[in-house]
């Protein structure tokens, strides 16, 4: 199995209807235990989370495909202050993790931003994936708790203009 064989894909959210059933393929398999686990993780819930993030404006995605194998996606949106850009998932497969994979279509992602910084959350329970986006140039920037129902996430930023 080789990597050298990725390729990625950039979508709007005008192409939202053709790439909509691989996200949540994807969601559905990286989230199993948590969806089984947890309503706020729930199918119902992603898709409401995907549809108010489309909803939200300059909405972006890339998809990673080995061969014709989806290893993952990262999608974001434009916040309303017009210069940070949300990152809100960015999740692989687990066979393609440990790759360099999850960088990769981060990058490719921001590529195509004109923000001037990146923010995006992570859970507090997932130490090891805070120090992974630290290494990539994010800054812990404070916590969150966006639901009620949702776990506490740490706030991270990166500076695009930087980066």
């Amino acid at each position: 199995m080789s990597v050298d064989l990725l390729t990625t894909g950039y979508y709007t959210s005008e192409q939202l209807a053709e790439i909509r059933d691989t996200i949540l393929d994807v969601y559905a398999d990286v989230y199993a235990g948590d969806i089984a686990s947890n309503p706020f993780f729930s199918m119902e819930r992603f898709k409401e989370r995907l549809e108010s993030h489309v909803a939200a404006g300059g909405w972006g995605c890339v998809i990673a495909e080995v061969g014709h194998e989806v290893a993952g996606f990262t999608y974001g949106f434009t916040a309303q202050d017009g210069i940070t850009f949300k990152l809100c998932e960015n999740m692989l497969r687990q066979k393609w993790r440990g790759r360099g994979v999850s960088r990769l279509i981060h990058d490719e992602l921001m590529s195509h931003r004109q923000e001037g910084r990146a923010q995006l959350l992570v859970r507090r329970e997932r130490p090891r994936l805070r120090t992974l986006y630290e290494s990539w140039g994010y800054e812990h920037a404070g916590e969150k708790l966006p639901f009620p129902d949702s776990p506490l996430y740490d706030v991270m930023v990166l500076d695009l203009n930087r980066a």
